[in-house]
């Protein structure tokens, strides 16, 4: 494609529903070791949630709380946030305070549990393929796989974890070839260029209540 595209543009072309599964499958919950086999560790997560999903009973006055209560107790505890703001940010992120750097995680996570809930609470069926082998490199791991919604197209993804303290944790995955953390890096790092970090915080506030209303 020869034609430029805001980051800001390339961000929503992901898709709501797509962009919350790009870093969904991945993430361990407590039980699980970082020496098991990281595509083992996808089909159990991937399981575990869509059991966890199935029993849950929605409930229209909640605006999707529990769901977000499922994904803050399987997922949060695991995603490489500190990892991932330091190479998203970059001198944005070096050159903030403590505070400043804490308020953005905080607001990121918000944003990323809230886009979850949103997007898989429809109930729609869900089939994720895993491949057998994944790409070892030191403390790393690429995991491919194929996720589709009911009848649509199976979609191709490729996450990529890194080991930390005898876990994996999640740091990138690709949609179709394209990064979710190049995106978020290009995105955030446009808002950025105005307003520094506390910009890009409120960017994300901005999204995280428009997906509530």
């Amino acid at each position: 494609m020869t034609r430029f595209t805001p980051p800001q543009v390339l961000t929503f072309r992901l898709g709501l529903r797509a962009t919350a599964w790009l870093l969904l499958v991945v993430w361990l919950p407590p039980a699980i070791a970082a020496t098991q086999e990281p595509q083992i560790m996808v089909r159990e997560i991937f399981d575990e949630l869509l059991t966890r999903l199935h029993e849950h009973e929605p409930d229209a006055a909640d605006n999707n709380a529990g769901v977000r209560d499922i994904f803050v107790s399987l997922l949060s505890p695991h995603i490489a946030y500190q990892t991932l703001a330091r190479w998203i940010l970059r001198d944005h992120w070096v050159d903030s305070s403590a505070d400043q750097q804490a308020a953005f995680i905080v607001a990121f996570e918000h944003y990323i549990i809230s886009t979850y809930a949103l997007a898989l609470s429809s109930g729609q069926a869900i089939q994720l393929d895993i491949a057998d082998e994944p790409v070892l490199g030191k403390n790393t791991a690429v995991v491919t796989a194929a996720f589709k919604f009911a009848d649509a197209d199976a979609v191709p993804l490729d996450f990529r974890l890194i080991q930390r303290n005898e876990e994996w944790l999640l740091f990138d995955v690709s949609f179709s070839g394209v990064s979710l953390a190049r995106t978020f890096r290009a995105d955030f790092n446009y808002v950025a260029k105005d307003g520094g970090i506390d910009a890009v915080t409120e960017h994300l506030e901005r999204r995280r209540a428009a997906l509530l209303e």
